[in-house]
């Protein structure tokens, strides 16, 4: 964003700002609650560890214990576990930062000021934005697919939350807002989506070692051909030994005395480790061709959506889906997530040959002085 953004091709939006302000109470009192809850239940995990670890208390229940009664009774029910130490000291501290970082600033007569505020500027709004979109999205088209995943939600929101998650949803809702955003804040929209497609690839590989190291069933079909000499055993197959899901309930790992003691008795291709390489893949693609593509706005996106579609149709082939619900078109069963695919695959080609003939006469932007 800083890079199109030193090119004039992406510019900011003015907007009035005040400095100088003395820090509000209200504002204090939010840091201290915000800082509380969440030290409260960081710092209470050490306390209820033996009671996590053994399974006593459920995970689900720890961050989000469950109580009949009114909704007051349910939103105070996450007070239920932690520890009140550790969320006093943590909100303290937050609060005490918060009111002296303020405080620093504070000027004998207010200003108010105009100033520009960029795209490069607004992260944290979009991290906030993809937080939210994202974990929804993930969950409306999960849901859509696999209703069943949230039969118990009532019982265990927390873990029903997190218990299924489509990338593509999250995708799509969290793109959605972006596109909201961005809009509102009259940037140019080629250029952002460009400036963003590269780093959902590297996050989204990123993402899937998450997968490949909690074992929570993302994982391939079943792999019971002989390994080749030359392939690492990591990269052929894997039992996923402790995985998260507690799967395979009927093979135990010998003379386990902690947590998760399950593994597949048939092992599996280890589909995330294959989705990271063909990730990162991609954003080295991608992140090559973003100077090229600069003079040619959009372009670069339209690329991203071509390559995520045959990304992830092709580690649908060997991800073990059996759970998943089937979408019939024309005749044929697909996966939600294959249908998706196709549909970017072929918006990307169209869009691709549509502003490659737009801009074929365009000239390069030059990058000498803006090498990031």
């Amino acid at each position: 964003m800083k890079r199109r953004e030193a090119l004039g091709l992406l510019t900011g939006v003015e907007t009035e700002v005040t400095e100088g302000e003395a820090p509000k109470i209200l504002e204090v009192l939010f840091y201290f609650l915000f800082g509380f809850l969440v030290c409260f239940k960081l710092t209470g995990i050490f306390v209820f560890h033996d009671m996590l670890r053994t399974r006593v208390l459920s995970f689900g229940t720890y961050m989000l214990a469950n109580t009949d009664g009114s909704l007051i009774q349910k939103i105070l029910s996450v007070f239920t576990y932690g520890s009140y130490v550790g969320g006093i000291i943590g909100g303290g501290a937050l609060a005490f930062y918060y009111y002296y970082a303020r405080n620093k600033e504070k000027l004998p007569q207010v200003i108010t000021k105009t100033s520009t505020i960029y795209p490069s500027d607004s992260i944290g709004d979009l991290l906030i934005i993809a937080l939210v979109l994202g974990v929804l999205g993930s969950n409306l088209f999960n849901f859509l697919e696999s209703p069943e995943d949230y039969k118990n939600f009532w019982q265990d929101p927390f873990g029903s939350i997190f218990s299924g998650l489509s990338i593509y949803g999250g995708l799509i809702c969290a793109g959605i807002g972006f596109w909201i955003y961005a809009r509102s804040k009259k940037f140019n929209l080629t250029h952002f989506f460009d400036s963003v497609a590269p780093g959902f690839m590297l996050a989204n590989g990123l993402g899937r070692m998450g997968c490949q190291t909690a074992g929570d069933g993302d994982w391939g079909v079943a792999n019971l051909a002989p390994k080749p000499g030359w392939m690492p055993q990591f990269l052929w197959s894997s039992h996923y030994e402790h995985n998260i899901i507690d799967y395979d309930p009927g093979s135990i790992i010998p003379n386990c005395t902690e947590e998760h003691c399950h593994f597949l008795t048939n092992a599996v291709y280890p589909t995330p480790i294959y989705e990271f390489l063909m990730c990162t893949a991609v954003f080295l693609i991608l992140w090559a061709l973003r100077k090229r593509l600069t003079y040619k706005p959009g372009m670069l996106f339209t690329i991203f959506m071509i390559l995520i579609g045959i990304q992830r149709y092709s580690i649908e082939q060997w991800r073990d889906l059996s759970g998943r619900g089937l979408y019939h078109v024309l005749g044929m069963g697909f996966k939600q997530s294959e249908l998706i695919s196709i549909a970017l695959f072929l918006a990307g080609i169209a869009g691709t040959v549509y502003l490659y003939n737009r801009y074929k006469n365009a000239e390069p932007v030059n990058h000498v002085n803006n090498p990031g």
